[in-house]
């Protein structure tokens, strides 16, 4: 063992500089092979406590109105199916913190995103990165502290929380596109392999050390230091995948966008979405299309936020005590011009993907972009007068994942469960069977 004394304040304020530091080391190892064929990705964003219960549009299949609450989404109509009359399951207790879990979780102990990303590493496109996460706010409260919404065996991963991290994580593995004709290949690259094995021994230093020192804490303390823990879990994660390299071709449109300012390198909350936002919206299309990843989650506010939100026109002392107001009052009406926020952030984010180059098409025509809440409607209706109801609660997919269904329209889910519709995303991934919980299954929700 080795020897030596240091304060908690020093080792908590080492590792979170580490992580970073380590993050952003060394560039990827990965020769890229040329493919052919349209390669499927997917990105799931949820926004914390519930939204407005009179968010569904009028009409049906290709001939619907969206309300105040999706008006943002107008001029990506024809990029999108909207999921109405659909549940979202969840185990029983508070419905914040059980959404927390089955929102991707979809009733597993692996959320869904991971369940594909553990699926493109073994296949013959994999990625130098498995999947990436974010995180913006905390969840609080009965909703429970969670780092992210993506899960692997029971434990959530936690997401970078500021866009400078995150950058990193795909930036450094960036290839950029050769120009046609002859080109030699990568080559070994002796100093990023120095630096890998570089990362990975401060890794194992830093996981001897604070395992002895986690003996020693309290309950508060001792939660805290296994969310560092769980985060050095991700960072030995990432190491592993690198070294592993990748076989996805970049696409004609890719290019390393500049890193956000490094002002930034602070954890992101709700108030700061109008700022950072973008940023992490950039980083995710950049990794999809220089093929460094395959998949993307993104946790805004996560299942109860307590946080004030002031954005805009949007006024909340405490957005999920807002949350539980009257749908039909000041409540209801800070809840519509939330959820309006958030269609704004998806149509920015489907449109940076319309703008990249992909097989096919564009890369957001091989992508399946999804934006729920992870809580359902807000309170006061039908039988979920203290509770958020689960049934109709907003679902939008962007993209069809490389053509495995149309977009442009609205789908009745007749009370089946989100599941059905990560059947779908599934299969464009070329899994088979049912998605989380069995029970919580019918089939795929879009049959075209």
């Amino acid at each position: 063992m080795r020897t030596g004394t240091f304060s908690r304040r020093s080792l908590l304020r080492g590792m979170g500089m580490g992580t970073v530091f380590l993050s952003g080391m060394s560039k990827t190892l990965y020769g890229q092979t040329a493919m052919g064929g349209r390669v499927p990705r997917a990105v799931f964003l949820f926004y914390a406590n519930g939204s407005h219960p009179g968010w569904t549009p009028e009409g049906m299949g290709e001939t619907f109105t969206l309300k105040p609450h999706m008006a943002p989404m107008e001029v990506i109509k024809k990029d999108i199916v909207i999921f109405r009359n659909m549940v979202l399951e969840r185990g029983s207790g508070n419905s914040h913190k059980g959404t927390s879990f089955s929102c991707l979780g979809a009733g597993a102990s692996t959320s869904f995103d991971q369940t594909l990303a553990q699926e493109v590493m073994k296949s013959a496109m994999k990625t130098p990165l498995a999947s990436l996460e974010i995180s913006i706010g905390y969840t609080t409260g009965g909703g429970g502290v969670i780092p992210g919404l993506s899960q692997v065996s029971g434990s959530f991963l936690p997401g970078a929380r500021n866009p400078i991290t995150a950058y990193q994580r795909i930036a450094e593995r960036v290839t950029p596109v050769m120009p046609p004709g002859p080109n030699p290949g990568p080559g070994p690259d002796n100093g990023a392999t120095k630096l890998l094995m570089a990362r990975k021994s401060l890794l194992d230093y830093l996981k001897d050390d604070v395992s002895v020192f986690q003996g020693r804490l309290g309950g508060e303390e001792k939660a805290k230091m296994d969310f560092y823990l769980t985060s050095l879990r991700t960072l030995e994660r990432d190491i592993g995948n690198t070294m592993g390299g990748g076989e996805v071709k970049p696409s004609a449109s890719c290019a390393k966008i500049p890193s956000p300012d490094m002002s930034l390198m602070r954890d992101m909350h709700v108030n700061d979405m109008p700022v950072c936002n973008h940023l992490f919206m950039d980083t995710i299309a950049m990794g999809l299309a220089c093929g460094v990843t395959r998949v993307a989650s993104m946790m805004l506010g996560g299942g109860q936020s307590d946080e004030p939100v002031k954005i805009k026109d949007i006024s909340m002392g405490n957005w999920h005590s807002v949350s539980h107001g009257d749908p039909a009052g000041g409540a209801g009406a800070q809840m519509i011009k939330m959820q309006a926020y958030m269609a704004e952030e998806f149509v920015y984010l489907v449109t940076k993907l319309k703008g990249y180059m992909d097989t096919g098409g564009s890369l957001l025509d091989n992508t399946a972009v999804v934006l729920g809440t992870q809580n359902g409607t807000s309170t006061q209706v039908a039988f979920a007068k203290m509770d958020h109801d689960k049934h109709n609660s907003p679902f939008v997919v962007a993209g069809s994942a490389g053509g495995a269904w149309k977009t442009g329209k609205v789908v009745d889910c007749d009370n089946r469960a989100h599941n059905d519709v990560y059947i779908n995303i599934a299969q464009a991934f070329g899994l088979k069977g049912t998605v989380g919980n069995p029970a919580w299954c019918k089939g795929p929700m879009m049959t075209s």
